[in-house]
């Protein structure tokens, strides 16, 4: 990065209007330790967010943002889980073109945001530092740019479970594109261990 424009665009898709308070707080905590942080070049932050009832739609128009801004990077936030004020900087250290969080999602079923053939994988000790997974949730995803020039649009979509009434999640279909185009999920372990999931006021991790 040094010597170069560092412009991290952080976008929030959800389809609520409010956010719980303790996120608000990461939030705020992220982007005053990125704009204090010391960079060879330039380097900006901007948080982009918006609502509705169509998850999809939401992140295309707001990656659309990103793009007008013409940011380096995208963080992708979902307002369900804190971290702390340096992730943002761990994560771009990583050097990766996506780099993702395994955060627990489903706390009586024990499962997590991170998964392989059709399992969550559960944190461990013994797990290196980064790995390669199938795909992640997007409550906490860095990608770089390029990312998005290589995928065709849509990025997202719902798409219906065999004949049932079901849909899979709209970045179960990302990931899919993503490895056709030999793009890596990566989750970085060591962070995840600081990231915890919130639930009416509960830590869930």
């Amino acid at each position: 990065m040094a010597g170069e424009t560092l412009k991290v665009a952080v976008l929030i898709a959800t389809t609520k209007k409010t956010y719980p308070n303790k996120f608000v707080e990461c939030l705020s905590n992220l982007v005053g330790h990125f704009q204090r942080s010391e960079y060879d070049g330039e380097h900006e932050i901007k948080v982009f967010t918006t609502h509705g009832s169509i998850l999809p739609e939401i992140r295309h128009r707001l990656i659309g943002d990103a793009i007008a801004w013409e940011a380096t990077h995208i963080l992708m936030l979902s307002p369900e889980i804190t971290f702390p004020p340096d992730a943002l900087h761990r994560m771009l250290a990583r050097g990766r073109g996506v780099i993702g969080i395994n955060y627990l999602v489903d706390f009586a079923k024990r499962e997590y945001s991170a998964y392989r053939s059709g399992g969550s994988i559960t944190p461990d000790a013994r797990l290196p530092e980064t790995e390669e997974v199938e795909g992640v949730a997007l409550g906490m995803v860095l990608f770089n740019m390029p990312v998005f020039d290589i995928l065709d649009i849509p990025f997202f979509k719902y798409e219906q479970i065999g004949e049932t009434p079901a849909f899979a999640e709209d970045y179960i279909y990302f990931w899919e594109q993503a490895k056709k185009k030999e793009i890596p999920c990566v989750i970085d372990h060591v962070l995840s261990q600081e990231v915890k999931s919130l639930h009416h006021g509960e830590l869930w991790h």
